[in-house]
């Protein structure tokens, strides 16, 4: 009972974001219909929470502007696969149509302004992560193009939202954080929206696992150097 007291905001967005993600592969695992949806929806659900698990306040302006732009990719992304479970053509437009979601966007962007004393930041880190979410975004465009041109818009848009949130993570988490954020974002980033998603769960676990080892026991080599 102390323990579960003593848990600060992060630890329960670690313990409930490990809980999306099992409870996200479980239901693909039963396989009712729409499960593969609502088991997508639960790994980003996932990534947000384990981002807020690690990260910080913002230290300025600028960089929480990008945070915010992260948590926008998400709402649209969230919005997007919800719309997709009636109808996969149009479901990215229709969000992006939605004028409600585009005001609780300018909000999350008015935020880091209203805050006083906030330094601005560097902004040519700022622009770097801009510009490399930017070409992250053509770039699973084309691939999908390519590959599922029926539903290229949306899968687009997850892949982004699950990358750029999963790379803060998997810059300072524990390894064992990081080879599951590195497993979920893959599974999000492979998956074809509503089909089974627990075999793919299952192709990149090897991933997780490589990541995690190599995270172990490359920090601990370089701690004994």
């Amino acid at each position: 009972m102390d323990r579960l007291k003593a848990m600060r905001q992060r630890d329960w967005a670690r313990v409930f974001g490990i809980l999306c993600a099992v409870v996200g592969l479980g239901l693909s695992v039963r396989g009712y219909p729409g499960a593969d949806w609502d088991a997508l929806i639960l790994l980003l659900g996932a990534l947000m929470l384990l981002r807020g698990a690690v990260e910080g306040p913002s230290p300025g302006r600028l960089d929480g502007l990008v945070r915010a732009g992260r948590i926008i990719l998400f709402m649209f992304a969230f919005g997007a696969v919800n719309r997709a479970q009636t109808e996969v053509a149009g479901a990215v437009t229709g969000v992006l149509g939605n004028w409600i979601l585009w005001a609780v966007a300018a909000l999350l962007l008015a935020l880091p302004f209203v805050r006083r004393g906030l330094p601005w930041g560097s902004g040519a880190k700022a622009l770097r992560e801009v510009a490399g979410i930017v070409a992250m975004g053509i770039a699973f465009w084309a691939l999908f193009v390519w590959l599922t041109p029926e539903m290229v818009d949306l899968r687009a848009l997850v892949a982004v939202a699950a990358v750029a949130n999963a790379g803060p993570i998997l810059r300072v988490a524990t390894p064992a954080m990081a080879g599951l954020v590195l497993a979920v974002m893959l599974c999000c980033v492979v998956a074809l929206p509503g089909a089974a998603l627990w075999p793919v769960a299952l192709g990149v676990a090897p991933a997780g696992l490589a990541f995690w080892a190599l995270r172990r026991w490359g920090g601990r080599g370089a701690r004994e150097n």
